[in-house]
């Protein structure tokens, strides 16, 4: 017999899913803004950005009619899959007399843009918006079929 209540919860599950993987994109935009102005030279580069890869997350399911077994694979949500290197090259400025200042007076400087990490920090709050939407909405459905079934 099939359990009435599995997978009542799920929509709860994908949009916190979406939450905590935002929240850990934050805290990396919130590293490259913090070491964006770390410098370095030939022997040792600057800080180099980092960007995060997600990655959908699946769940193995059985469905099927009459006996039929086909494997199914149900959303989960989204996590976070790795932490990327922005290969973008170093920028270059002259600065003689910068501790970091090689014998021509060249400094390597961070990659981070600073625009950049701010669009960045719009999207994660977008996208934090849109997950307590739809966490907001599912809770709205769930009460609303609760209700219903009392009546």
């Amino acid at each position: 017999m099939n359990d009435p209540m599995h997978g009542v919860f799920r929509g709860f599950d994908i949009a916190a899913s979406g939450l905590r993987a935002e929240l850990q994109r934050s805290e990396i935009v919130a590293a490259n803004l913090g070491n964006m102005h770390r410098t370095g030279n030939a022997e040792h580069e600057p800080y180099r950005r980092k960007v995060v890869v997600f990655e959908e997350m699946l769940e193995q399911a059985q469905g099927g009619e009459a006996g039929v077994d086909e494997v199914a694979k149900l959303a989960s949500g989204v996590q976070l899959a790795r932490v990327a290197e922005d290969q973008t090259p170093f920028p270059v400025f002259y600065q003689p007399g910068h501790p970091d200042a090689d014998a021509s007076g060249k400094v390597l400087g961070s990659n981070v843009d600073l625009f950049q990490e701010l669009v960045d920090m719009q999207v994660i709050e977008r996208s934090f918006d849109a997950n307590l939407t739809a966490l907001r909405t599912y809770r709205s459905m769930l009460q609303n079929t609760i209700t219903n079934m009392s009546r």
